[in-house]
């Protein structure tokens, strides 16, 4: 019977090790699950995306790597920015340096629209660049990470749910100052399993070439719809769950604009000529060219 099979499990943690932070040199040392991910995902999801764009894109897995970073060093700061202004604005109103505390909670929606702000700012110092190519490398460069962001979210079970006792997928969460114990929608254990089948989907439909803005607008259908979904079994705001506006999350009219934008993409760029691969090609000094053709007179000779 599957009724239960994971509430009857004790409460599964990942991490901190070790569970007392190590004293070594300035800053303690210790290992959170959550991070780990976060930054496995990163690593990751840059290097296929590096490797990607030279075999497909034809552009350097470099000024990829460049581009990734740009967004992330600006898309950070401002998912902690919009966290605390749309979730929790009581800490702005106590203290507005909350703000400026980036290394706070993060909001995944915060950190999508401060890439795009970045991915603008980018634009804006590369204009030579087609706009519709490299937002369409963007948005496929977040799978990957997505991902192993939500495998952090359920490795420490950071988004708790409604009481699910009947439900073979409900984790037995412990009680907390707001929060009653007992067996509970798991939202991040949830997100983790949906964003590993739009990763398979997506590795899938790559393995031919599609019309350019094609991800741009499939990416976001898969999504928004299921994010808009699990958050009606969030917990309310007073057991410490999100805010609701409307009796909405912000996280749900996020995900109608964003569901939005993506049926607006697919239908916009239905018309599209289908991406002609290329591979990246380095180009060659003038003395390696000089090098080749000497080596073949020598041969010649």
């Amino acid at each position: 019977m599957l009724t239960n099979i994971l509430a009857a499990l004790d409460y599964w943690k990942f991490g901190p090790w070790p569970k007392e932070p190590l004293d070594i040199g300035p800053f303690p040392l210790q290992i959170h699950s959550f991070g780990l991910l976060v930054a496995l995902g990163l690593l990751i999801g840059i290097g296929w995306l590096s490797r990607r764009s030279e075999m497909k894109e034809g552009i350097d897995g470099e000024r990829i790597q460049n581009f990734s970073l740009f967004l992330v060093f600006i898309g950070w700061p401002l998912s902690h920015v919009f966290n605390v202004i749309f979730y929790e604005p009581q800490l702005v109103m106590d203290d507005p340096m909350e703000l400026f505390r980036v290394w706070g909670s993060i909001s995944s929606y915060g950190g999508l629209f401060g890439g795009i702000i970045a991915f603008f700012i980018w634009t804006v110092r590369n204009p030579d660049v087609p706009r519709i190519k490299w937002a369409e490398i963007g948005t496929i460069g977040l799978v990957i990470p997505w991902f192993f962001g939500r495998l952090g979210c359920a490795s420490v079970h950071d988004h708790p749910g409604s009481l699910a006792p009947d439900w073979f997928l409900a984790i037995n969460f412990p009680a907390t100052s707001k929060l009653p114990a007992g067996p509970r929608h798991d939202l991040g254990f949830y997100e983790a399993m949906w964003w590993g089948v739009i990763l398979i989907i997506i590795l899938i439909l790559d393995r031919k070439p599609r019309r350019r803005g094609f991800y741009l607008g499939v990416i976001p259908v898969l999504y928004a719809p299921a994010r808009f979904f699990f958050d009606f079994f969030r917990v309310p705001a007073d057991l410490g769950g999100d805010a609701r506006y409307a009796g909405l999350t912000p996280a749900q009219y996020f995900s109608v604009g964003i569901f939005m934008l993506g049926v607006y993409f697919l239908f916009s760029t239905r018309n599209n000529d289908v991406v002609e691969w290329e591979e990246y090609k380095p180009k060659q000094s003038a003395d390696t060219d000089e090098s080749a053709e000497d080596d073949a007179d020598d041969e010649k000779k």
